[in-house]
């Protein structure tokens, strides 16, 4: 399972792990609005409202005997289906905020989005679900997609995967960069105080 905020690059890097290990790729978005496992669309979220325990019996019925990738900004378990490994992307918040503006985000969606990325919560999610084993943090600040899923797979194939999680502190290094101020700012701007956390 690949996980993050929105605009880290979930689908892009998903699908290329997918196929160096052979496996089916699923965009969580995608297959809940193909099999239409939403039971609304919230306008001021500007997103569907879904029943997580339907996409978790359709997926883990369609997965049972399947290797597949799947990329989703929840996490959560496909009935009866092993989840291997939590993989959360990890991009640096001032990156993200270029990122989620050149897609047209509206500005309080960027402040919920570097908020939650700022403060760790895909990890903390991500926790909360499945056993710290099994959850590995990249970086994926600059990199190449391509060269990345290579290396991930090649780890998957070798048993190694867990010695490339990282531990991310955002604070820290905005804060070497002197950059904190500047996404604190746009986060006080534009987060309207209950979108922040």
């Amino acid at each position: 399972m690949v996980l993050g905020v929105a605009g880290v690059g979930k689908t892009t890097f998903g699908q290329l792990l997918a196929e160096k290990l052979g496996a089916r790729f699923i965009d969580l978005p995608a297959y809940v609005k193909l099999h239409k496992l939403y039971s609304g669309y919230d306008e001021r979220a500007q997103a569907y409202i879904v029943d997580f325990r339907k996409i978790s019996i359709k997926l883990g019925q369609e997965l049972r005997d399947e290797k597949a990738v799947v990329a989703s900004i929840y996490p959560f378990k496909p009935r009866g289906v092993e989840v291997k490994s939590i993989i959360i992307l990890r991009l640096r918040p001032d990156k993200l905020i270029e990122v989620l503006e050149s897609r047209g985000y509206p500005r309080w969606k960027i402040a919920e989005n570097v908020s939650a990325e700022l403060v760790d919560e895909p990890l903390a999610e991500a926790l909360k679900k499945f056993d710290e084993e099994k959850v590995i943090q990249l970086n994926v600040t600059d990199k190449d997609f391509k060269i990345l899923a290579e290396r991930v797979a090649e780890a998957f194939e070798a048993g190694v995967e867990r010695e490339l999680s990282q531990s991310i502190d955002w604070v820290k290094v905005l804060e070497s960069l002197g950059l904190l101020d500047e996404v604190l700012e746009y986060l006080s701007k534009y987060g309207g105080g209950e979108n922040l956390f």
